[in-house]
């Protein structure tokens, strides 16, 4: 009976989000007033494991509708929501769908069997305000800095949603904020101020998922919405000499509690089971960082540095007793950077190589994070058939811990509305043991290679 249910919900759910936009397409063909302007679409996803237990693993429906109101010149509005509904939650027992819940805690086995398949929110709604040298946005917005696509070296204002990990596209992997961003233009400098009054932090995976990877700890101590702990950023940004440079500093918040970090800012975690004199909580962090870009005939070579003053990281803690507690973070300063070429090797494949590093000064053997960490990125992109065909591959290696992410990608374009997609993630490299801080990014999803099939609907 409750599989019957589930069915018939499955079936509702489905049906509702094939309704919304035709109805809303009917109201806006009819009602739709001057000066509003609307962009939808429906989209579909399935994702079916291959490398360990092979079964489907998501069944994802979403209807997603992007409002632009122009009240005026110097007035618009915006607003974007979206309504999902994932049927593999109803359909499959999530046991079935993650068998391998036991690999993240396994000093604890349990059995978790239900994770949400419903979604519903605003993503981003803010207004614009335009007036001769200074630009306004104020509202729930997403603000990026930074040149170095996925590396997040000077980019510390939005955190991440690891729902899927990092396969999401960016605009679905960053959690937008409440924020007020003001540009302004004067004669060679453009200044950008921002200011966060909202306390979020990076989002888990739904514990039990397939790409639970991460937790809040118990007893973590997060900070209070006070103004006092609210974030600011300052970016300066000039063209000197055929070059786009920028200055920038960031005050706020670690999105991860003892950050022991990875090459994406993923926290490790600490030893477990030793005496602290630390509780687990959350680090203001300032960030001051520096990009360039620079044109060299058809090539775009650009670069990031940034510098990290109050970062905590993880200890592998040695044996203590209460009496002599030993503490589970130390604090070090941290400098990131990071290269990047985009060209165009023969056959007009476009191609976009990056390099990163980051290194943690006065590291010692006791942090868990290594003190140079490297990894580096390549995508190669060609359009056929007079650009209704896309190819692409994405290769992201981790070189410390020679661990790889493999994503090849097909898009074809049957209309100028509709668009369908096949592809593969291919996890490589060691699965790790999180219990023995021997944490891996990339490795510890090495069972879970899938293929999936994406297509979208415009309106």
């Amino acid at each position: 009976m409750n599989r019957f249910i589930q069915a018939a919900q499955s079936s509702i759910a489905s049906t509702l989000l094939l309704l919304i936009p035709l109805n809303t397409s009917f109201a806006a063909g009819v009602f739709l007033p001057e000066g509003l302007t609307l962009h939808q679409f429906i989209q579909h996803e399935t994702a079916y494991r291959v490398a360990s237990a092979p079964t489907f693993t998501k069944l994802l429906n979403f209807y997603q509708l992007e409002a632009r109101y122009r009240y005026d010149t110097n007035i618009h509005f915006t607003a974007i929501g979206r309504f999902s509904y994932d049927a593999i939650h109803d359909l499959q027992d999530l046991n079935r769908t993650n068998p391998f819940q036991n690999r993240f805690v396994q000093s604890t086995p349990r059995n978790i069997t239900r994770v949400n398949p419903l979604d519903a929110q605003f993503k981003e709604v803010y207004g614009d305000f335009f007036f001769d040298r200074v630009d306004l946005r104020i509202g729930k917005q997403i603000a990026r800095w930074g040149v170095i696509e996925g590396f997040r070296i000077t980019d510390e204002l939005n955190p991440l949603n690891f729902n899927e990990f990092i396969l999401r596209d960016l605009e679905d992997r960053y959690i937008p904020l409440w924020m007020l961003k003001i540009d302004t233009y004067l004669e060679t400098v453009n200044l950008q101020f921002i200011w966060i009054p909202e306390l979020r932090f990076h989002q888990a995976a739904p514990a039990g998922s397939e790409f639970e990877q991460f937790q809040e700890p118990p007893g973590l101590e997060k900070p209070s919405n006070t103004f006092l702990n609210t974030e600011i950023g300052l970016r300066i940004s000039t063209r000197l000499k055929g070059f786009d440079l920028s200055l920038s500093i960031f005050d706020g918040w670690d999105d991860f509690p003892t950050a022991s970090q990875s090459i994406f800012g993923l926290g490790q975690g600490t030893s477990s089971g030793q005496s602290s004199t630390t509780p687990t909580r959350y680090h203001r962090i300032k960030t001051f960082g520096f990009t360039f870009t620079k044109g060299v005939g058809a090539d775009l070579i650009k670069g990031e540095f940034s510098y990290v003053n109050g970062r905590a990281f993880g200890t592998f803690a040695p044996s203590g007793t209460p009496s002599t507690p030993v503490p589970t973070e130390v604090e070090r300063p941290q400098f990131k950077y990071g290269l990047g070429w985009d060209t165009r090797l023969p056959f007009g494949i476009d191609t976009f190589l990056q390099f990163s590093q980051q290194w943690i000064k006065d590291h010692e053997p006791i942090i868990i994070a290594d003190e140079l960490d490297s990894g580096l990125s390549v995508t190669f992109r060609k359009h056929l058939m007079n650009e209704s065909l896309l190819l692409k591959l994405l290769v992201i290696y981790l070189i410390n811990d020679e661990e790889a992410l493999i994503r090849p990608r097909i898009t074809y374009r049957w209309t100028d509305f509709l668009t369908q997609s096949f592809g593969a993630d291919i996890f490589e490299g060691k699965e790790g043991n999180i219990q023995q801080d021997d944490f891996r990014f990339i490795g510890f999803f090495d069972k879970n290679d899938r293929i999936y099939t994406e297509i979208r609907y415009n309106f």
